[in-house]
């Protein structure tokens, strides 16, 4: 068995839920796992991931990897903070340099 059979088979194995919602290249490329050695190799899919999925795995969109994020619809819009640079979701207001949702 080749190397990339192996390591979608032990991703596969790892968050692949046949019960859950979502296909298994949908879970997969949505694992947050990132202390894994795999992750970073782990098999993402090229089709879209609908956002209701996101949500339903009570996942918050910033801990997906930037490549998933642009493959979920509809598409998330994110910017970042001028003072600190973290990334805040669409849905944030900046009052006065405070954050308050």
């Amino acid at each position: 068995m080749k190397l990339r059979a192996r390591i979608n088979a032990m991703c596969k194995s790892c968050t692949y839920d046949p019960l859950d919602r979502g296909t298994c290249a949908q879970q997969i490329a949505c694992c947050t796992v990132k202390s894994c050695p795999l992750h970073p190799v782990r098999p993402i899919t090229t089709n879209e991931i609908p956002s209701e999925l996101i949500r339903g795995w009570n996942i918050d969109p910033l801990e997906l990897d930037e490549k998933v994020r642009g493959l979920v619809v509809p598409r998330l819009n994110y910017q970042v903070e001028p003072q600190n640079g973290a990334l805040l979701g669409s849905e944030t207001i900046l009052i006065g340099g405070d954050n308050e949702k």
